[in-house]
């Protein structure tokens, strides 16, 4: 059985890429983006390895309460 995982980075001012956590499905990472938020202030996306694509994104302006936005 395969089993997905999602990264959580969070992109700096630079535009440099940090690690901050791993979800075991999209639903949990999308929760975790608005934990982080509400933390730190900043840009977190969730990128998926297995399409090499991110699938979800919280800026820092945005509400932790507010839900993380698909991306393309």
């Amino acid at each position: 059985m395969f089993l997905s995982s999602f990264d959580i980075l969070k992109r700096d001012r630079c535009g440099n890429h940090t690690l901050v956590a791993v979800a075991g499905d999209l639903e949990t990472a999308r929760l975790r983006l608005c934990q982080f938020a509400s933390l730190t202030p900043g840009e977190y996306f969730v990128f998926d390895p297995r399409t090499h694509q991110i699938v979800a994104v919280m800026h820092h302006w945005e509400s932790a309460r507010s839900h993380a936005r698909e991306s393309l």
